[in-house]
């Protein structure tokens, strides 16, 4: 098992053919990581912690206080609402619950 090496970026093609990203979102802890996802049902995007849950989405609220670093874990949600607000059509999945 390894850890994603990053480097400057923030997105890591994982397969190499498009399908699957990790995406560094740090905060929660420090090696957090979020995918998005080309299904056969339309773009995923699954947060794992950068949020909890839905209302945790819509209101831009991270996981707060269970996080290493809340800035950090702030600036990690930002990032993932404004691709999935760049991305139309996107299906987004908080780490304990989906959105319908």
């Amino acid at each position: 098992m390894q850890e994603w090496q990053y480097g400057d970026h923030k997105v890591i093609d994982v397969f190499g053919d498009r399908s699957v990203f990790a995406i560094h979102s740090p905060g929660h802890t420090p090696g957090s990581t979020a995918y998005l996802v080309q299904s056969t049902t339309g773009v995923q995007l699954i947060l794992g912690d950068a949020t909890h849950t839905r209302w945790g989405w819509e209101n831009g609220v991270e996981p707060g206080s269970f996080s290493a670093d809340m800035p950090q874990s702030a600036d990690s949600l930002a990032w993932l609402v404004q691709l999935a607000r760049d991305m139309p059509g996107i299906s987004v999945h908080p780490g304990h619950q989906s959105l319908p």
